[in-house]
């Protein structure tokens, strides 16, 4: 019995792991609003602090879905159908999704690039984890 209660609480913390906003080591930003993240990753803004922001999505699904729920107040089907409408209309293109690997091997040096991870997974080794307001 004392396994199954330990083995669900182990569960229910990967299960509630948070989720980090990350920034490459060229990134002056330190601290973002909670509306600002959504705006960043909607691309209804480029720039913060003066500084243009390029965005990187994460290409595993379950980091992916917790960011969208707890950033974006919205499913996945809704984000995903807005970014239909954005290609359609030609107003936006939707962000790269990178694997964590594929964040250690990016250039770093060509701008500053948000994106964002589940707490508990390495970040890619010199990006910085950015504070919400």
């Amino acid at each position: 019995m004392k396994y199954l209660i330990i083995l669900s609480i182990i569960m229910l913390d990967f299960a509630n792991a948070d989720i980090e906003i990350i920034a490459s080591p060229s990134c002056r930003v330190e601290v973002i609003e909670k509306s600002d993240v959504k705006k960043l990753f909607m691309l209804k803004k480029r720039t913060l602090s003066k500084e243009s922001i390029k965005i990187i999505d994460s290409s595993e699904k379950i980091t992916y879905k917790k960011f969208i729920k707890k950033y974006m107040n919205k499913s996945t089907r809704r984000m995903k159908t807005y970014w239909i409408r954005m290609l359609f209309t030609g107003k936006k293109i939707p962000p790269k999704k990178l694997s964590l690997d594929e964040l250690n091997d990016l250039d770093n040096s060509r701008g500053c690039y948000l994106s964002y991870i589940i707490y508990k997974e390495l970040k890619p080794k010199e990006w910085k984890i950015i504070k919400i307001k």
